[in-house]
């Protein structure tokens, strides 16, 4: 591409009216864009291997079925997966959290992490790739060439505001990235233990919109084909940051009976669960509706595109005894209280869809309703948008739930998701059979190396390919041995 055509305004245009863009509705022109070009063209691996992973998502929707993948965190797990048929790698924030921070200091999957983190992970998986497929080229072993895999990869809440994440994304382009995901959460705020009703806290709608309108327009900045994909957490979130954006409305929790005291008050688990039944917790719209049916129409009409505090007033003024505190549940930290579900994820999915390529509700478990009440919520707006979903376990392992589990694509398929990925197994995986082999060289020595590992690996059939002890130093030293011949030759 020319200089000329680079800046050309006309000429990104012509680009968005391709089949790969023409789905996002940009709040910016193309005159913006060209403006904060650097002068030089860029062209990245990242656009060739994310147009692969458009033409894997694309085939797979055509055909009603969904590409599976797991995450991977190691350069010889990312080739296996390449040799027994995987299409695609994923990346996750915190499985590098857990293995590899550019702080050295490992810990739980809270996006505290430098945000250049998952970017050099993505490079050393993908350089791995190039790295395995000349060697194949180079040593000619009769194989067919080792493809490469397009990585998506986990780009969190962004890691600041919006000039971190576009800095973030241009990290990701310039690492070999295929397609990331950002989501609505508040960075590094996350229980697990859902202590005092606390799981996950979102920012507004209208925040989450500005972090995937950055990473689209660093895309659009650098011509990048790369996947962007929208996740919500709505689905289990319990808490909001604010109350601002009138999209978030039917979502937010207040009480509806009068307490002497607010929820902050109250100290210890059993309290507050006592709290919340006193207070009969339940959004505006919802108390309104079920109070005062007759005026429920006229409401609803004259609160229009009003956020919680604007439809208060109104409510107030239809109904001067009307009560209802959504500020009596807030938190310590100031959070409000949000009914997370289905609805509230379709809500913040359909909104994110215009801008991102895909969409995903996060799910800490299969839920087939919930899956299916998605899909459809989605499908209903945005016909054949592509639709992602993770599975993380919570299945008994006592056979009673084999048929459901296995049965799982080709249900996620029929509803049109095309990704289903396994954000944790990859370190899962790696942690079994490690603790295979070292319990058995701890019991048995050179011989349980030998017999557990060593000769299985050998036997293996992919062990000629990076599973035998002789791979790294011998088959993939050949590359070293020729350039050294080539740069000795004729001195």
């Amino acid at each position: 591409m020319s200089e000329d055509s680079w800046l050309s305004p006309t000429s990104i245009e012509e680009w968005w009216s391709t089949p790969s863009q023409s789905g996002i509705k940009r709040p910016y022109s193309a005159d913006t864009v060209a403006s904060l070009r650097d002068v030089f063209p860029e062209n990245h691996h990242s656009n060739a291997m994310a147009l692969k992973l458009r033409s894997i998502f694309g085939r797979v929707q055509k055909d009603k079925s969904v590409n599976l993948t797991t995450s991977v965190i190691d350069p010889v797990t990312a080739q296996i997966m390449a040799e027994v048929g995987f299409e695609t790698l994923y990346i996750s924030g915190g499985m590098s959290a857990t293995t590899d921070t550019a702080t050295n200091d490992p810990g739980p999957d809270l996006a505290d992490y430098t945000y250049d983190t998952v970017p050099k992970k993505v490079s050393t998986i993908y350089r791995s790739q190039l790295l395995q497929s000349r060697t194949a080229r180079v040593n000619k072993t009769g194989k067919e060439e080792i493809p490469l895999l397009p990585i998506i990869a986990d780009a969190d809440s962004g890691h600041g505001q919006h000039t971190a994440t576009m800095k973030l994304v241009k990290l990701f382009v310039q690492s070999g990235v295929s397609g990331f995901h950002l989501d609505d959460l508040v960075s590094g705020i996350k229980r697990h233990d859902g202590k005092d009703g606390l799981s996950s806290v979102l920012v507004p709608t209208g925040e989450y919109l500005r972090r995937l309108v950055a990473a689209k327009l660093q895309l659009d900045i650098m011509g990048s084909e790369v996947v962007s994909i929208a996740r919500t957490d709505a689905q289990t979130a319990t808490h909001i940051t604010s109350t601002i954006d009138h999209r978030d409305r039917p979502f937010i929790l207040g009480a509806t009976v009068p307490l002497k005291q607010h929820f902050i008050h109250t100290e210890g688990n059993s309290a507050r669960e006592e709290w919340k039944r006193e207070a009969k917790l339940s959004t505006l719209d919802d108390h309104f509706q079920s109070s005062h049916p007759d005026l429920y129409d006229q409401f609803k009409e004259e609160t229009s595109k009003m956020n919680v505090s604007e439809a208060l007033s109104i409510a107030q003024k239809l109904v001067s005894s009307f009560y209802w505190n959504y500020e009596s549940p807030r938190t310590s930290e100031g959070w409000y209280a949000f009914k997370g579900g289905v609805q509230a994820a379709v809500s913040r999915a359909n909104v994110a869809a215009n801008i991102s390529d895909v969409v995903w509700a996060c799910a800490h478990g299969y839920n087939p309703d919930r899956a299916e009440a998605f899909a459809k919520g989605v499908q209903e707006v945005h016909e054949g948008k592509w639709m992602a979903y993770n599975v993380t376990g919570g299945f008994p392992d006592d056979g009673s739930a084999d048929e459901q589990v296995k049965n799982i694509p080709s249900q996620l398929s029929s509803l049109g998701y095309v990704w289903l990925f396994l954000p944790i197994a990859g370190l899962t995986t790696v942690g079994l059979g490690s603790q295979t082999a070292m319990k058995s060289i701890k019991e048995h020595g050179l011989y349980g190396y030998l017999s557990e590992v060593s000769w299985p690996a050998a036997r293996h059939a992919a062990a000629a390919d990076g599973t035998s002890p002789e791979w790294w130093w011998k088959v993939m030293g050949k590359l070293a041995d020729d350039a050294a011949d080539a740069i000795g030759e004729g001195l």
